[in-house]
């Protein structure tokens, strides 16, 4: 019986494998095949005649630039809800901050809210600002986007650390914020490391927002700058598919850098929260 019942759990996981790795397998093979071997019949699992040729083009278009601008904006971004989120989750911690309860369901609401349904507001806004299609404004809004997560998880577990921990430190010639530096913080390194990759994530996969507030070629993000890649007879599907390739590998590497800390904070968080 436990034999079959880990034969089926085997199975199921070979086969969730197989829908979640097939399409991004198949986006890597199609980058390497010529573009008269995309659409063959049959179709090539593995290219018989591999080419670097749409990475090539895609380099010359200046993809890398567009690369560069996603890492940028999501790293910055991160920076910014890290700073101001671990400062608010401090604060709702350790301190008698009147309407706590209001504030943590302002930011709980703010997580259930779909980013594309206050675009057009936030454009509006940002225009006024004088933001719009500028360097900052995609910063500014993915911090906004990744605050309130922040704020939330490292609230959890700044809560689970002792004060005695930080009086303590007090007492032995630390200022306050020595102590949070050396004390609280490490103890907080799975939150802060699990919102900065859940950010990250957010940032460099984001779309709607990037094709919303930036239109100048050389302020737009990877993901917006592959819808532009056009052939002479319609979409370049192998150039996309390159590009494809290249902007799955930087989720891949920080997913499987943080990944440990991803689900321990995510786990530590809701229970302490």
């Amino acid at each position: 019986m436990k034999f079959a019942a880990r034969l089926v759990l085997s199975l199921a996981c070979l086969i969730a494998a197989i829908v979640a790795l097939g399409p991004i397998f198949w986006a890597i093979s199609t980058s390497f095949k010529p573009t008269n071997r995309i659409f063959a019949v049959p179709p090539e699992i593995i290219p018989l005649s591999p080419t670097f040729a749409h990475y090539s083009r895609l380099i010359a278009e200046g993809v890398q630039w567009a690369f560069l601008n996603s890492a940028n904006y999501a790293v910055l971004a991160v920076l910014l809800s890290l700073l101001f989120g671990t400062v608010a989750g401090y604060a709702l911690t350790r301190y008698p901050v009147a309407g706590k309860p209001a504030i943590l369901l302002i930011f709980v609401g703010a997580m259930a809210v779909p980013g594309f349904s206050v675009l057009l507001p936030t454009q509006l806004l940002a225009s006024e600002l004088g933001l719009y299609n500028t360097y900052l404004v995609l910063p500014l809004l993915y911090a906004g986007h990744i605050l309130p997560f922040a704020v939330w998880v490292t609230r959890a577990h700044f809560a689970s650390i002792p004060r005695e921990l930080e009086q303590a430190a007090e007492i032995d010639g630390y200022s306050r914020a020595e102590a949070v530096w050396k004390i609280v913080l490490p103890g907080a390194k799975p939150a802060l490391l699990a919102s900065a990759t859940f950010g990250f994530l957010h940032c460099w996969n984001d779309y709607v927002t990037g094709t919303t507030m930036v239109d100048q070629p050389e302020l737009r993000t990877l993901p917006v700058a592959l819808i532009f890649f056009q052939g002479f007879h319609g979409r370049d599907w192998g150039a996309l598919m390159a590009g494809v390739a290249i902007a799955t590998i930087p989720p891949v590497v920080v997913f499987l850098l943080f990944r440990k800390y991803l689900i321990g904070g995510f786990a530590d968080g809701s229970v302490k929260g």
